[in-house]
C-alpha cells in the first residue's frame, strides 16, 4: 500500500521533505487517505483544490510568487490529463515545480502519457523503486531550478505483484551557454548603439540585477513584457510595460531605439505592438534559454541560446567602457513625466448610467489597498486597468494568469505564497464564472484575497447574481457602481479579512488599448 514505507510514493514524500519542499498541492477527494498517510509524518502542508487544473495553476503561482519549490500530486485516474493546461502554463512561465504523477499498470498508456508530457515541455522521470526516490528528487529539484521547468516524477500507483522493471536514468538537458562569438557580437552591437533598450521577459526575472548592471554599463533603458511587470519598479530608467499597454510617451522612446534586446522575452505582437514599437532600421537581438524560441515572432539580427543572467554578465565584462547611450538628462525627465498612465490623465467615461469608469475604480483601489500587495491579472477585457493603474511593489508582486478561468486559482496560490501581502485578483465576469468553484477553495483556505470583477454592460447574464454566488461559497461580496461603494474594501481591510471579498464592479466601456496606436496617441494628445 502507498502508506507503507517501502512504497515509492512514501519514499517520495520522505525525499520531498528532505529536499526542502514544504507544500504539496493536490485535489480534494482524490487519494486523500493514502497520500495523507505518506505526507503526515513529514510535516508537509497539503493544499487541496477542487480540480487538477486549479491545483496545478495554484502550485505554479505559489512557486513564482514565493520563490519556494513546491510539489503537485496527481491521481492516475485522469489526473494528469486534467492538469495539462496548468502544467503547460508552468512551462510557459518558466516555473520550477515537482509533479508526482501516479500511473496505472498499462504500459502503452504510460508511454503515451510520458510522450505527451515531454511534448508540452515538462521534464519526465520514472521513479521505479523506493531506493531511487531520494536521489531522483534531488536531481529533479536541481533540474527544475536550473531549467526553470516542471519535472514530472512518474510512479506506479499499485505495484504489488508487478514484475521489477528497469527504468532509464534521469538525464535532464543542460542549460545552454552563449558561445564566445555570440558574446562578442552582442558586445559590439551595444558598443555601436546610441539608444539601446532592454526588454526583460518572464525568462529573465531571475536575472534582474545582472541585467540592470549591464543596462547601466551600456546606457540602455529598461522595459518589461507584461509577464515581467514590476521587475524594475522604482528604477529611474524604467519605461514600464512595453507594447500594447505602454503610455504614448514610453512608446515614443521605445520606437526611437536603434538597438532592442529581448532577454527571455518572446518579442511577440503584444510586446512590440504588432511591430510598431521597433523602428524598421533598429537592430534586434534576442537571448533565450530555449533555442526554439529565437526569432519565432519577428525578424532578429542576432539570436543567442543561453541563460539571460550568465550572458548579461559576460557581455558586461566584454564591453570596453561605460557608456551614456540612451541615459541622458532629457530622457530621464521624459520617463519621470510620461512613463506611467497615472501621469497621462484621462477624461472619465460619461453617459453610461450608474457605471463606474474602470480607471477611476482602479485608482481608488490603488489608494485604499496596502502597498505590500500581489496583483494577479487574468487575460480578458479587463487586463489593461489593473496593469496600468494598480501599482505593484516588485516582480513578485505581479502574476499573469495564463487564460480565462485560471486567474482565481493563480490569485489563491499567490495569497498562500505571501500571506504577509494582500492578494488582489482582477478578472472579468466570464473568467469568474469559468472558475466559480475556486471561490470555495479560497474561502476554505481563508485566503487573504480580494477578487475584483470588471463587468462591462452586457458582458454577463443579468440573471446571474455574482455577489450571491460568492456569498454562497463563503466569501464576502458587494456591488460597486461608484467610488463611494469602495468603502466596503476599507471596512474589510480594517477587520480580520478572514473571508475573501468579491467586488462586482459595474464598469463603463473604455478599453483604450484595443485601439491602434495611432488612434491612441491622437486621443491622448487631445
Amino acid at each position: 500500500m502507498i502508506g507503507e514505507p517501502d512504497h515509492p510514493i512514501a519514499a517520495l514524500a520522505s525525499a520531498l521533505a528532505a529536499g526542502g519542499v514544504r507544500t504539496v498541492f493536490r485535489v480534494a477527494g482524490r487519494m486523500d487517505a493514502q497520500l495523507a498517510m505518506a505526507l503526515a509524518g513529514h510535516q508537509l502542508d497539503s493544499v487541496t483544490a477542487r480540480d487538477e487544473q486549479s491545483a496545478a495553476v495554484m502550485a505554479g503561482a505559489y512557486v513564482r510568487i514565493g520563490g519556494h519549490l513546491a510539489a503537485l500530486a496527481l491521481d492516475h485516474e485522469g489526473g494528469l490529463a486534467a492538469a495539462l493546461p496548468g502544467l503547460l502554463e508552468a512551462v510557459r512561465n518558466r516555473t520550477p515545480l515537482l509533479v508526482i504523477a501516479s500511473h496505472g499498470p498499462d504500459a502503452g498508456l504510460s508511454l503515451a502519457e510520458s510522450s505527451l508530457l515531454k511534448a508540452v515541455g515538462t521534464l519526465v522521470a520514472d521513479v521505479g523503486g523506493p531506493d531511487r526516490a531520494i536521489k531522483l528528487v534531488t536531481e529533479a529539484s536541481r533540474a527544475a531550478r536550473a531549467c526553470r521547468r516542471p519535472v514530472v516524477l512518474r510512479v506506479q500507483a499499485d505495484n504489488r505483484g508487478s514484475p521489477h522493471r528497469e527504468v532509464p536514468e534521469f538525464d535532464p538537458p543542460s542549460v545552454p551557454l552563449a558561445d564566445a562569438a555570440a558574446v562578442k557580437h552582442l558586445a559590439e552591437l551595444l558598443t555601436s548603439a546610441r539608444r539601446p533598450v532592454f526588454i526583460a521577459g518572464r525568462g529573465a526575472v531571475h536575472a534582474a540585477r545582472t541585467l540592470a548592471r549591464l543596462a547601466d554599463h551600456a546606457g540602455a533603458l529598461l522595459a518589461t513584457s507584461l509577464a515581467a511587470h514590476g521587475l524594475y519598479g522604482g528604477d529611474a530608467w524604467n519605461l514600464g510595460v512595453t507594447g500594447v499597454l505602454a503610455t504614448p510617451g514610453a512608446a515614443d522612446l521605445m520606437a526611437a531605439a536603434d538597438v532592442v534586446i529581448g532577454w527571455g522575452c518572446a518579442l511577440d505582437d503584444w510586446t512590440t505592438w504588432h511591430g510598431s514599437l521597433i523602428a524598421p532600421e533598429a537592430r534586434v537581438a534576442q537571448i533565450d534559454v530555449n533555442p526554439a524560441a529565437l526569432g519565432v515572432h519577428r525578424r532578429i539580427d542576432l539570436g543567442i541560446a543561453g541563460d539571460a543572467g550568465w550572458t548579461a554578465e559576460v557581455v558586461r565584462q566584454a564591453l570596453p567602457q561605460r557608456r551614456t547611450g540612451y541615459r541622458t538628462r532629457l530622457v530621464r525627465q521624459q520617463i519621470a513625466e510620461l512613463s506611467r498612465w497615472t501621469d497621462v490623465g484621462y477624461e472619465p467615461a460619461l453617459g453610461q448610467g450608474d457605471r463606474i469608469d474602470p480607471r477611476t475604480l482602479t485608482l481608488v483601489l490603488d489608494a485604499i489597498l496596502p502597498a505590500e500587495r500581489t496583483s494577479t491579472v487574468e487575460p480578458g477585457t479587463a487586463i489593461g486597468y489593473p496593469v496600468s493603474y494598480l501599482r505593484v511593489p516588485d516582480a513578485q508582486g505581479f502574476s499573469l494568469a495564463p487564460a480565462c478561468g485560471l486567474g482565481l486559482a493563480s490569485g489563491i496560490g499567490a495569497a498562500l505564497a505571501r500571506p504577509d501581502r494582500l492578494s488582489a485578483t482582477s478578472l472579468d465576469a466570464d473568467g469568474l464564472l469559468a472558475a466559480v468553484a475556486d471561490l470555495e477553495t479560497a474561502a476554505r483556505l481563508r485566503a487573504r484575497l480580494l477578487v475584483v470583477v470588471y463587468d462591462e454592460d452586457g458582458e454577463s447574464d443579468p440573471a446571474v447574481d455574482l455577489p450571491r454566488i460568492a456569498t454562497g461559497y463563503g466569501c464576502d461580496s458587494t456591488v460597486v457602481r461608484s467610488p463611494a461603494d469602495l468603502t466596503a474594501v476599507s471596512e474589510w481591510l480594517a477587520g480580520p479579512a478572514e473571508r475573501p471579498l468579491l467586488l462586482h464592479a459595474k464598469i463603463a466601456r473604455c478599453a483604450w488599448w484595443l485601439a491602434p496606436r495611432e488612434m491612441q496617441v491622437r486621443a491622448e494628445a487631445r
